[in-house]
């Protein structure tokens, strides 16, 4: 008790630092279970989270391919690939006894008429030319309709298609091209073919839809050619497309389907598997395989690994820093007690007594500390990570507390606060007993 005692006037004594060793504990500790949480949600994201989602693949034209593109030219469909190409990929994957499923989009330009225009491009060449203004885009399954390289679309007025059903005419339009039209639903609307002019073909409004977010470059309000503005798209059923004469084998020109299968895989190991044997089945030089879903995954994943990459760097700053201060502020308390420490060995006090007192000045602020800020960081990492990535797509529990990182932090932080108690100790310890009536420094100056 007359340890604790001494040691608890000392604590009070200077005050000031010892609030230093306290706010110095809590910091650290509360960083510490931030930057761990930050560090497990980024490990989590990249490893477990990322190797058992389902993974969907396309073939594409590679970027190259696609800055030599020409809407105004028709034989650009020569880089579209058909139900041959397709069949001889899917055809080398099963053999090679990996599992998939499918769905798939056919589009092709449809011509707008003096009833239904379209938003005109910065460019107006002749429709024989582009094949049309608007893009006619049908959908195998809801799967296909929700995977969209155009974006993601929400229904603001009547009803999604159906696509199990057997309706011939049902589309959707944008809200844009409903108002420049003045179209709502129930409305009809005539397009034409993409290589007769005589020919069109008659649609009814099943629903009006908008994007959920920004367009892909050029295919916006910046698109050269109207049909590649996405406002101008209209969605229909795979249905209704084949019903209506535009899946043909024998069509040239813009009239030919530009066939976009998407594969879904069960997992990023299958997908890697994938993308080898498509390779390996000649996939032409032109094109690519890729992942929308892996890019949608790391583009939502890209603001935790930003915060992740910060906090790692202030976990080294704040561990290197903290020690720093922690030490100076242990010599500081050490400093000058030569006399103070030789006066309580003269009047009958041990060393070990005063080691142990001298470890309290530290223990106790430390410990404090130390309890402080694992209460800060325990209930405030949750709130904080969801704020730091807040409409980022994350879910709020992203950045969490567990029992695994509390322990973490909890042992460290005990283990470093009882060496800082050891090392002040140290200072009685070590004090030779033959130099106890020798001055001290503060006085002989």
């Amino acid at each position: 008790m007359f340890v604790l005692k001494n040691a608890w006037s000392a604590l009070t004594h200077h005050l000031w630092r010892t609030i230093c060793i306290v706010v110095v504990a809590a910091l650290i500790a509360s960083a510490s279970l931030f930057g761990l949480a930050a560090r497990q949600a980024n490990d989590t994201a990249h490893g477990t989270a990322y190797n058992s989602q389902q993974v969907s693949a396309v073939i594409r034209p590679t970027a190259a391919t696609m800055a030599t593109r020409n809407g105004a030219d028709p034989s650009w469909t020569k880089h579209y690939l058909s139900w041959n190409d397709y069949t001889t990929y899917a055809t080398a994957v099963q053999t090679a006894q990996l599992q998939f499923t499918y769905s798939f989009t056919e589009s092709l330009p449809v011509r707008q008429n003096a009833s239904f225009t379209a938003i005109p491009g910065s460019a107006k060449p002749d429709p024989n030319a582009t094949g049309g203004e608007f893009t006619l885009r049908s959908f195998y399954t809801k799967d296909a309709a929700a995977a969209n390289d155009l974006g993601t679309y929400k229904l603001i007025a009547g009803k999604q298609l159906n696509y199990t059903g057997q309706d011939k005419t049902g589309v959707l339009i944008s809200q844009q091209a409903a108002t420049r039209n003045k179209l709502t639903v129930g409305s009809e609307l005539k397009v034409g073919d993409p290589s007769n002019a005589s020919k069109s073909y008659t649609f009814k409004v099943l629903g009006i839809y908008a994007y959920t977010g920004d367009a892909p470059k050029g295919y916006g309000s910046d698109a050269k050619l109207a049909k590649d503005n996405r406002e101008n798209a209209i969605y229909t059923s795979y249905y209704a497309f084949g019903s209506n004469g535009f899946e043909s084998t024998t069509a040239k020109n813009w009239s030919v389907p530009d066939l976009n299968i998407m594969f879904q895989l069960s997992g990023v190991s299958d997908y890697n598997k994938f993308v080898k044997i498509v390779k390996a089945a000649k996939l032409r030089p032109t094109h690519t395989v890729s992942s929308p879903s892996l890019e949608a995954y790391h583009e939502k994943i890209a603001p935790l690994v930003a915060l992740h990459t910060k906090t790692e760097l202030l976990l080294n700053i704040v561990w290197i820093a903290g020690a720093v201060l922690l030490l100076a502020l242990a010599a500081l308390t050490m400093r000058n007690r030569r006399g103070e420490i030789s006066t309580a060995l003269i009047v009958g006090a041990t060393k070990p007594r005063i080691g142990w007192q001298l470890m309290l000045e530290l223990l106790l602020p430390t410990l404090l500390g130390l309890a402080i800020g694992m209460l800060a960081g325990g209930f405030g990492t949750k709130p904080l990570g969801a704020a730091l990535l807040n409409g980022s797509g994350l879910s709020n529990g992203t950045i969490a507390m567990n029992a695994g990182i509390i322990w973490k932090v909890l042992g460290l932080g005990l283990c470093a606060s009882l060496a800082l108690g050891i090392i002040a100790s140290l200072r009685a310890l070590l004090l030779r007993t033959d130099t106890l009536f020798e001055p001290c420094e503060e006085v002989a100056r």
